[in-house]
């Protein structure tokens, strides 16, 4: 889901497919609205690697610095 205006909001990370879903899934589960901005030609051809597979995570900008601690110490946890 991208909103209309983007204003308020901060790039997070840019990621491939899965890793989009397992982090807007923690974010979310921490009360962090996530929102990702992706080409939708993508997933019509299958395509996985490269700048068409991209998938932009956008969070409120309040909340970056929070987001980032999140992710990062889920990364480290494994």
């Amino acid at each position: 889901m991208a909103p209309q205006n983007m204003e308020g909001m901060a790039l997070l990370a840019v990621v491939y497919p899965p890793e989009d879903l397992i982090i807007e899934g923690i974010l979310e589960t921490a009360g962090i609205k996530v929102f990702k901005m992706k080409e939708s030609i993508a997933p019509v051809h299958g395509i996985a690697v490269g700048p068409l597979a991209e998938i932009k995570i956008y969070v409120p900008a309040d909340q970056l610095e929070t987001a980032r601690d999140i992710i990062n110490k889920t990364k480290n946890s494994n």
